[in-house]
């Protein structure tokens, strides 16, 4: 199987240019079998929805995500759920988590008031894959390797230099698990990376199955 790790549509984040119909037809002419939506999820996403007059936040972020997968039932191309995270602490760092349920967020304000230590054992106790995207952008802060359950070595971004090759020495370092993703916003980002697979994916807890325990290539 064929998956983009990593993926933004506009109806949540406010950089995203692709409506989930618009991602979900490329990725489909592209021949991918798995998107996993990474919409961000902050207080700034939050606070945007709010002026555009959308006050719940969780039930935005997952509808969002039920609509997507119900869409993409029908043309073939399975939608998974995923997020992007910012911690208030920290508002420029962008965190991939895999395995976050609308249980686990439902207080989403005290998920993004906590400090990377605090998500990761909550992370490790819940089950739930904890990534650092892009660790070696501009504007990123490093944090401390024992917190991730690994970080994002190969980001297919093209307007911004995610210095994936000191990405991918730093995770050899310090053992982290490596993931890639195309970071897609808009249509000449869609289908720029992903991960292979022999396994079938067909539910999050299968993806989360596969990335625990490296059952995959990086394309």
């Amino acid at each position: 199987m064929k998956i983009d790790l990593h993926v933004h549509s506009k109806e949540i984040s406010n950089c995203g240019r692709l409506s989930i119909e618009e991602i979900i037809d490329l990725y489909t002419k592209a021949e991918y079998d798995a998107i996993v939506l990474t919409n961000h999820f902050n207080s700034e996403t939050a606070a945007i929805l709010r002026e555009r007059g959308i006050n719940d936040f969780h039930k935005a972020f997952f509808d969002c995500l039920d609509q997507a997968a119900a869409i993409g039932k029908e043309k073939g191309l399975l939608i998974l759920p995923g997020h992007e995270l910012r911690f208030d602490c920290h508002p420029k760092n962008d965190y991939l988590v895999f395995g976050m349920t609308p249980g686990h967020c439902r207080d989403w304000q005290k998920i993004c008031a906590m400090t990377e230590k605090e998500f990761s054992e909550f992370a490790a106790a819940e089950g739930i894959l904890f990534y650092q995207a892009h660790p070696f952008r501009n504007g990123m802060k490093i944090v401390p390797p024992e917190y991730l359950f690994g970080i994002e070595i190969k980001n297919t971004h093209p307007r911004h230099d995610s210095r994936n090759e000191i990405a991918a020495a730093w995770a050899e370092k310090y053992q982290l698990h490596k993931i890639a993703g195309s970071d897609c916003h808009q249509t000449q980002d869609v289908a720029t990376s992903a991960i292979l697979t022999d396994h079938t994916v067909a539910t999050i807890q299968d993806l989360v199955h596969i990335l625990k325990n490296d059952l995959y290539t990086i394309l």
